[in-house]
């Protein structure tokens, strides 16, 4: 028997989950309205795209992983430089 993982139930839950998480941490925000607003403007799609990507209900393309990864990456960077900043 083979694993088909590519198209396992799991396998894409963990996916959208682990993007949404991205999205939070690339967008802080105090609402998911407010973060849909602001992921939208940056990535060039609707607010309600992005409300479909945080409540986990669409995969994202990679143009837009990759996009979420690189601006995730930089607010990691400048959080821990502003918390040194703040000690």
């Amino acid at each position: 028997m083979r694993k088909f993982l590519a198209g396992s139930s799991d396998h894409a839950g963990a996916s959208r989950r682990w993007f949404r998480n991205m999205l939070w941490r690339a967008f802080p925000s105090a609402s998911e309205h407010e973060l849909a607003h602001k992921a939208a403007r940056v990535l060039g799609v609707s607010p309600r795209q992005v409300k479909n990507w945080l409540r986990e209900e669409h995969d994202a393309s990679l143009r837009y992983v990759t996009a979420v990864l690189m601006i995730a990456g930089g607010e990691v960077v400048f959080s821990r430089i502003e918390g040194q900043r703040a000690q």
